[in-house]
């Protein structure tokens, strides 16, 4: 994004706090998924970029469940379990996820600055 540190390009605010994604889940999660970019930082930025267009109370749940779902290679259940989350809500929001990043512009088209006002 243009203007935004490295620090900044893989954060994702959550109402008064910030989550902070690690390229090393960033990663795995965009390897469960199968490539979707040309480039592996154009996979990750396109998925903190789909988790910044969910309200922000499911972001946090929809990314730890989409570490677990996609990087782990759990079953959805098993996923949705570890995490204390029933399998009805975890559908919603990894529909909601994979939904979002059908949304997402590829990078070299220019993004959506969530940040601005």
């Amino acid at each position: 994004m243009p203007g935004m540190g490295a620090e900044d390009e893989y954060t994702v605010p959550l109402d008064a706090f910030t989550m902070r994604l690690r390229p090393s889940e960033l990663e795995a999660v965009a390897s469960g998924l199968g490539k979707f970019d040309a480039s592996a930082e154009g996979d990750q930025l396109t998925l903190v970029e789909a988790l910044r267009q969910l309200p922000a109370t499911d972001r946090a749940p929809t990314w730890e469940l989409a570490l677990r779902r996609y990087g782990r290679h759990r079953p959805l259940a098993q996923a949705a379990g570890e995490i204390g989350m029933d399998v009805i809500r975890a559908r919603e929001l990894i529909e909601a996820f994979s939904h979002a990043l059908a949304q997402v512009p590829p990078p070299e088209h220019g993004r959506i600055d969530s940040h601005a006002s």
